[in-house]
């Protein structure tokens, strides 16, 4: 008896090809869709990218109102879901737009820092901690200058002390290390606020922690560095020695604050800088004068003229009214000291 050998089952065999087929072909498909979602993803952050460019530039040129329209419709390219990051640093410029209003427009500088801080805080909605430190703690650096800059506007102690306590977050994740120039600039604004807070409640403490932020940013604005941060931290230092010297060691604080006006004409010239050059020139004259008060009164009340002369080399009648009236004031009361 022959034995046929069984015909093999070749449709089962063709199966698993099929799939095989079907299954690289659905990878193709959904490799396809991906790529083309990262393509759209890519031109709608390339777009609002630009469109952040365009409100930037308009911002420069003091287009406060278009530039807030540019952010304004960037909302519609972007979701939260989608893009959170995006929107919420979309919200971030907005508040930093309101921030610059404020510093033209000072009849109304409360109301546009309140605008200011509310697009601050509403981008924190978006921009976590945990997920975003880096532009959550850039918000933080934001609020601080907000609050800082409302209580110079309104007066309310309370939100001096706000913005010293987002200053103080903010150097919890931005250390020298992580990044230096925003350590540097943050301890300059804290040791404004410190100072503030020291002379409205009279408190040689808060003074002296003015006086360790301020040492803190010049271990990174060093004048061979960063001239122009560096003469500006010296200009806060000198003035800050003065109002210690209303507290303790009246002498050895005046000749300090003489010591740091001059570290910072050093980089302000006439020339170069004619504005701050000018502020420098009239706070060293006010050194000179408190000096005057101690010691070698002539001496001293003449090197205080000499250099409120400087300042109105700038500070002319017609230019700067205010600020000429100002430092005429002083040199009278030096010559009425004699």
């Amino acid at each position: 008896m022959n034995c046929e050998v069984p015909e093999p089952e070749s449709r089962p065999q063709k199966k698993p090809f099929v799939y095989a087929g079907v299954g690289i072909l659905l990878i193709l498909i959904a490799g396809y869709v991906v790529f083309g979602d990262y393509i759209q993803e890519q031109r709608t952050l390339s777009e609002v990218d630009s469109l952040w460019e365009q409100a930037s530039q308009l911002r420069d040129e003091g287009n406060f109102d278009g530039a807030l329209e540019v952010y304004n419709s960037v909302f519609s390219l972007i979701s939260s879901k989608d893009f959170p990051l995006e929107y919420g640093m979309n919200h971030y410029y907005r508040g930093k737009t309101y921030e610059e209003i404020a510093s033209f427009d000072m009849v109304n500088a409360s109301s546009h820092l309140q605008n200011s801080i509310y697009a601050y805080d509403y981008s924190l909605k978006f921009i976590t901690e945990k997920e975003y430190p880096a532009e959550y703690f850039r918000v933080h650096y934001g609020l601080g200058d907000a609050y800082l800059k409302l209580y110079a506007s309104r007066g309310d102690a309370s939100e001096l002390d706000t913005a010293i306590s987002y200053y103080g977050s903010v150097l919890c994740y931005y250390s020298i290390a992580v990044d230096p120039i925003y350590f540097a600039s943050i301890n300059n604004k804290l040791g404004n606020a410190w100072r503030k807070k020291g002379n409205i409640e009279n408190n040689v403490t808060y003074l002296q922690m003015s006086l360790s932020s301020y040492e803190e940013s010049l271990r990174v604005f060093r004048e061979d560095v960063y001239p122009f941060e560096y003469a500006g931290v010296q200009n806060n230092l000198g003035n800050l020695y003065l109002e210690m010297a209303s507290y303790r060691n009246e002498k050895s604080n005046v000749e300090s604050a003489i010591t740091s006006f001059n570290n910072a004409l050093r980089v302000y010239t006439i020339n170069s800088r004619p504005i701050e050059y000018a502020t420098v020139q009239n706070n060293l004259g006010n050194a000179w004068f408190e000096l005057s008060e101690i010691e070698n009164k002539e001496s001293n009340v003449e090197k205080a003229v000499m250099a409120y002369n400087e300042a109105l080399k700038v500070f002319t009648i017609s230019l700067f009214q205010v600020e000429h009236d100002g430092v005429i004031h002083n040199i009278a009361r030096a010559y009425k000291s004699l």
